[in-house]
């Protein structure tokens, strides 16, 4: 990838006359061969700050490239993101100064493959339960990809993304069920894939699960001695709940209705409502389904 690139720049700087051992930009590139990272950082920084290379895309493509092997290096200490969006910044850089388009494609390949990995370091922090930082690489991964084109189907994207990210929340918030924080987040997460994609299933059936679980743990954490009173609240709270996932669940019904998970919530909310018809109607219904037909 960087034949090119070198050969560009010792034809630039033997062309000029100038002693590779007294220009910064021309050391800079020799650490860089040697794979002496730092040293070729120290070097190529000196350079872009001087008025002799401050927009020369030559310059700041090496910087790219230096930043993004020592990126490389690091991406999974504490550093290795600040490495990555200084890479980023300088081949954005050499990109808008390279009016000739002579290192367009260098640039573009080396932002592309770091764009990449904004998306996959997203997808892990998902994996390891990082929400927010799955977001804000997400977010930068979008930012980027604009960089380049865009992103052909980016509502496909979002919608696959936040339903992920809800699916962290609620994982969250089963780890202590005392704490709102993560149960808010998850319900307004699934809301914005509703906003993208009202017939989104996942988002449906999910939020119905979401408001059905709270209304069944509100019951669940009764204490046996407390009074009527309070156990008419309790149930009263937990029939709003119940309410609000109905429809939700009706809707991903609707939407596959040979899905037994579905088949089941419905029996579920019913049943908790206090209407055993409807609750009885929809067990039937999944009793019905033969192996070949469930989860289709």
């Amino acid at each position: 990838m960087l034949r090119k690139f070198h050969i560009a720049l010792f034809t630039l700087f033997f062309a000029q006359g100038v002693l590779g051992q007294q220009d910064p930009l021309a050391e800079a590139l020799r650490k860089y061969q040697e794979g002496a990272l730092n040293e070729a950082r120290a070097l190529v920084e000196e350079a872009v700050g001087s008025a002799r290379y401050t927009r020369d895309p030559e310059a700041w493509l090496l910087r790219g490239f230096i930043l993004k092997d020592l990126y490389k290096a690091h991406n999974a200490d504490p550093q290795g993101d600040s490495l990555r969006n200084e890479a980023l910044v300088s081949l954005s850089i050499c990109l808008d100064l390279d009016t000739g388009l002579v290192y367009r494609d260098n640039a573009t390949q080396a932002f592309e493959f770091l764009t990449k990995t904004c998306y996959n370091d997203a997808a892990k922090a998902l994996n390891e339960l990082q929400p927010d930082r799955a977001e804000a690489l997400y977010l930068k991964y979008k930012l980027h990809v604009a960089r380049t084109g865009g992103l052909p189907d980016e509502k496909a994207k979002d919608v696959e993304f936040y339903n992920a990210l809800g699916t962290v929340h609620t994982k969250l918030y089963n780890q202590d069920r005392e704490t709102l924080t993560w149960y808010d987040r998850a319900l307004a997460t699934y809301h914005k894939v509703l906003g993208m994609d009202p017939e989104n299933y996942g988002a449906n059936y999910n939020l119905a699960t979401l408001y059905y679980n709270r209304g069944v743990y509100n019951i669940q954490r009764v204490d046996v001695e407390s009074d009527i009173p309070s156990l008419q609240r309790i149930q009263e709270v937990s029939r709003e709940f119940f309410l609000q996932a109905l429809p939700f669940m009706l809707r991903a019904f609707e939407m596959n209705p040979k899905r037994k998970e579905t088949l089941l919530g419905l029996e579920g909310i019913y049943y908790s409502l206090q209407d055993p018809e409807k609750s009885e109607y929809y067990r039937g219904l999944f009793e019905q389904l033969g192996p070949q037909e469930e989860d289709r």
